[in-house]
């Protein structure tokens, strides 16, 4: 069940990435917000691509930053990039929806979106602050938010909301700097029992195909909205919707253990009704195809988030970068699907053509990338063979580490407990020390092991196994 203590912080995070994600979907729906023939309109096909080539390399470059540096200024990175992105909001919606001469190039605009990679890279961090569980249930609540707020959106005038997205980075970023100042006191600090570096290297693959998944699913949505002038984006909004608050509810009150694994393991079919769907059933899109894809991508996206979440807190490297290459990864697959959408159209091949890439693709993926072993060496820290229940293990690993690095008798019952999963105020209360007495130690250690984190001096000491 869900830790009564981390509810406010979890409520928090739950209304700020919410907030974010709204954002992202009122974008994301044109036909539903912006009059068929305005600039914005026709921008959405046009000045896509230049804003999701910026995304993919401000991603690129912002895991390649932090995986250099541990100190890289979070405060004021999510303030100038929700600031951008607020901007760039202004620059794009206002104008075409006031009936004017657009401010800037359309283009423009649509670039600046590109900082929201930033304000998601963050918002993924905080997930790492909290529980396995806990963070599954801020993921479908955020995208239940952002789909209920699409939703109420549709009733209102489009005047009301252009306003509203304008803010909505800014009121996102806000929830953000409430979540860090009210319970990241340290902000390097991980005291979560499953932040224990216990992933000796970042699970690329698994990355890799959590993109290659979501750009099957895309590619797939963009055929079928093909098909139509007028795409059902408001039966998508409604699935989703649907979809999230299940995902929700089984996260909060479902009393066992939830297996991911299980759940990459039905990507596979639910990718396969969703091709047969789109190429199979009519010329013209149909609402049951509509639903379906809308369920699978809800579904996908949540745990993708919830994977990301996981692997973040169990690697070595810092959170920022994982969350960075996943997504990165994710926009390249996407601009590759479109990519190879177009080509197909060229050179003049048929549905089959397209169908047999996709299966095989898809197929590839469930067996070398994400199968249920590499999901489990992700979610259960496999690859890291060491026992953090075994205390002679533990001490024997200590005791190497402090006469390597000449840790005090107080910094190796500290490093200890840490080693062991605890956390700061499981360590404080066990040492009958105050927070601030074990932060001023592990800072010590931190300088000492040449690391800037928990997560990092957990990792440490476990070479010493």
């Amino acid at each position: 069940m869900l830790h009564q203590a981390e509810m406010p912080r979890l409520a928090l995070i739950t209304l700020g990435f919410g907030l974010f994600r709204g954002w992202s979907v009122v974008g994301g729906s044109p036909t539903l917000f912006v009059p068929a023939g305005g600039i914005a309109f026709a921008a959405e096909a046009s000045m896509a691509f230049p804003e999701d080539v910026a995304y993919g390399v401000l991603l690129v470059l912002l895991g390649f930053v932090a995986l250099k540096s541990s100190r890289i200024p979070r405060t004021a990175l999510m303030a100038v990039s929700s600031m951008v992105v607020c901007v760039g909001t202004m620059l794009f919606v206002l104008p075409t929806v006031w009936g004017g001469d657009a401010w800037l190039v359309p283009a423009t605009g649509r670039v600046l979106f590109a900082a929201a990679a930033c304000v998601a890279v963050l918002w993924g961090e905080q997930l790492c602050y909290v529980g396995v569980r806990e963070a599954l249930v801020g993921i479908a609540g955020a995208y239940a938010l952002s789909y209920t707020l699409a939703l109420v959106g549709t009733c209102l005038p489009l005047e009301a909301v252009a306003l509203v997205q304008v803010f909505l980075p800014v009121l996102s970023a806000a929830a953000w700097f409430a979540v860090r100042r009210g319970y990241l006191a340290a902000a390097d600090d991980f005291s979560e029992e499953g932040h224990d570096g216990s992933l000796r290297s970042v699970p690329y693959r698994v990355l890799l195909g959590i993109g290659v998944f979501g750009a099957v699913l895309l590619l797939a949505n963009g055929l079928s909205e093909g098909k139509t002038t007028a795409p059902d984006e408001l039966l998508t909004l409604v699935t989703g919707l649907m979809t999230s608050l299940v995902i929700f509810s089984v996260a909060a009150f479902f009393p066992r253990e939830i297996d991911f694994a299980f759940a990459f393991r039905l990507m596979l079919p639910i990718i396969v009704v969703c091709i047969f769907l789109v190429f199979f059933i009519e010329a013209d899109q149909q609402p049951y195809e509509v639903a379906f894809i809308g369920f699978s991508w809800t579904f996908f996206i949540i745990f993708a988030w919830e994977l990301w979440r996981i692997a973040a807190s169990r690697a070595s490297i810092s959170p920022l970068a994982v969350f960075a290459f996943g997504s990165a990864f994710l926009s390249a697959c996407s601009l590759a699907g479109g990519a190879l959408n177009a080509l197909a159209g060229l050179a003049g091949a048929g549905n089959l053509m397209l169908i047999a890439v996709i299966c095989v693709v898809s197929v590839l993926v469930s067996t070398f990338l994400l199968n249920d072993q590499k999901v489990r060496e992700v979610v259960q820290g496999q690859d890291a063979a060491f026992d953090r229940s075994d205390e002679a293990a533990c001490r024997r690993c200590i005791d190497r580490a402090s006469t390597s690095i000449k840790l005090t008798e107080r910094e190796q019952e500290i490093a200890l407990r840490a080693l062991q999963g605890k956390d700061n105020q499981c360590i404080a209360s066990e040492l009958f020390i105050s927070s601030a007495t074990l932060y001023t130690h592990l800072r010590n250690m931190y300088r000492k092991a040449g690391v800037h984190s928990r997560q990092e001096l957990v990792a440490f000491l476990r070479t010493f196994a």
